[in-house]
């Protein structure tokens, strides 16, 4: 079931929080609704635990902490890397752990490939590498993947005088102790209900922060909370989630997108395709960071194209840079790169959306669709309102302009060159926009989207 539609929630003022542990922030002072940064910077905006993340992470004025992943490689030197195996972002296949900190190195991230637009190829980081380089710049947050990782992140930070400068979150409470103890602000990660140990046993091992999967139940979230515990969720991609969070008293919001998540600082009227580079609130229908494709989130082709890969199923992304008010003419200009295989198929906008969760069968909001057949159609919630014949599309590399007129009673559709129709429907009139393509599931079409405006 989707959850209702709640309003924006103001800024709050930047209230200090303090761990009641003598000298466990190392004086350093988080506001009362702050922002982490997963994977440095937030992974849908630079290649995860990279060099290239860390910098965008520490000029993001929203990331209020730098969140990165820790192993412990064969020779006992710590490697930053979130997966067990390097099989998702390198050329190669196997463990992280399997390979001495000098293999390691030479390992390929091949992020022009697997996140795309004009991200560089690049090499993994050491731990001793992002202590040396980052940690006096902005607070960074170390997450070890086991306690044999924990062990030298604190013995690291420790030696290196950092405790101050770097905090520590993990899923085995006596880790988060023992950084305690050293003197590292420890943040107790609950992933699954399995893992939910009880508010009274974190704060009675002097643990005041939690991190929650935000995926678990709001009265299992509202339980640390209504502890006095600092809460914190985990992975949090939508506003329209976001929102629900601070509802229940959530402070902190551990995100891939930090820029988009904080909401107030980015905004355009027209696409940013032509920079290459993926804006923030970009995200596919099943995007997460785990899992980042191209074919998910669409790739950047020359020379201001964005593209829908030739592929099967229905796939929309959120366009984030945009936001849609009660009165606005959206235009959008649509090639058709490659036919799918039935007339049916279709290019896509979804627009006024009151969610702005990853795109899903039950979306609220209105969709139109320029089918294979030449066929404009508006509908809602998967109910025809209008439809209006226009020329087929019957040859790859065929371009239509779309125009959108949203009023606040009336909605208007049109191809450019062919008669338009006006409904009048008054249900949604939400601020996301989404761009996509409609078959049923087979393979195609390859769509590719410019010129996308909102006046």
């Amino acid at each position: 079931m989707r959850r209702p539609l709640v309003a924006a929630v103001t800024a709050a003022a930047l209230v200090p929080i303090w761990s009641p542990a003598a000298g466990a922030d190392g004086g350093f002072r988080l506001p009362q609704r702050f922002f982490i940064a997963h994977r440095a910077s937030g992974s849908f905006l630079a290649p995860e635990n990279t060099a290239a993340a860390f910098e965008s992470g520490i000029r993001d004025p929203d990331a209020d902490l730098l969140e990165f992943d820790v192993q412990v490689l064969r020779d006992g030197v710590g490697g930053v890397w979130h997966d067990l195996s390097v099989n998702r972002i390198t050329p190669e296949t196997g463990r992280a752990d399997a390979r001495t900190s000098k293999q390691f190195k030479r390992l390929r991230i091949d992020a022009h490939t697997w996140f795309g637009g004009t991200a560089r190829d690049t090499h993994p980081l050491l731990l001793d590498e992002v202590l040396a380089s980052y940690a006096k710049r902005k607070q960074l947050l170390a997450h070890p993947k086991d306690s044999r990782a924990a062990r030298l992140v604190i013995r690291h930070v420790v030696a290196r005088h950092l405790t101050g400068h770097v905090q520590m979150q993990t899923n085995t409470l006596s880790d988060a102790v023992a950084a305690r103890r050293a003197g590292i602000t420890a943040q107790f990660l609950i992933g699954t209900e399995r893992e939910a140990v009880s508010p009274k046993t974190i704060r009675r091992a002097g643990i005041q922060r939690v991190s929650i999967n935000s995926q678990l139940p709001d009265s299992l979230i509202a339980k640390y909370v209504r502890a006095g515990l600092v809460v914190a969720c985990f992975n949090v991609e939508s506003q329209t989630r976001r929102d629900d969070l601070y509802r229940l008293g959530v402070r902190g919001i551990d995100t891939d997108d930090p820029v988009y998540l904080h909401g107030t600082r980015y905004r355009r009227t027209s696409d940013p395709f032509a920079t290459g580079t993926y804006a923030p609130g970009h995200m596919g229908a099943t995007q997460t960071a785990a899992a980042m494709t191209q074919y998910q989130r669409g790739r950047f082709t020359a020379p201001d194209w964005w593209t829908i890969p030739y592929g099967r199923a229905d796939l929309y992304t959120r366009q984030g840079w945009a936001r849609l008010d009660r009165s606005y003419t959206l235009r959008a200009t649509v090639r058709f790169d490659r036919l799918g295989a039935h007339r049916s198929d279709a290019a896509a906008v979804h627009f006024s959306s009151p969610t702005d969760d990853p795109f899903g069968a039950r979306t609220p909001g209105y969709d139109l669709s320029l089918r294979e057949d030449g066929r404009l159609v508006l509908t809602k919630d998967h109910r025809q309102l209008a439809s209006v014949r226009t020329p087929a599309i019957t040859r790859a590399g065929t371009t239509a302009t779309l125009t959108v007129t949203v009023a606040p009673w009336t909605i208007t559709v049109q191809r450019a060159g062919t008669r338009g129709v006006t409904v009048s429907d008054t249900s949604y009139r939400g601020h996301y926009l989404y761009l996509g393509r409609i078959n049923a599931g087979h393979d195609g079409p390859q769509l590719s989207f410019h010129d996308v405006s909102v006046e």
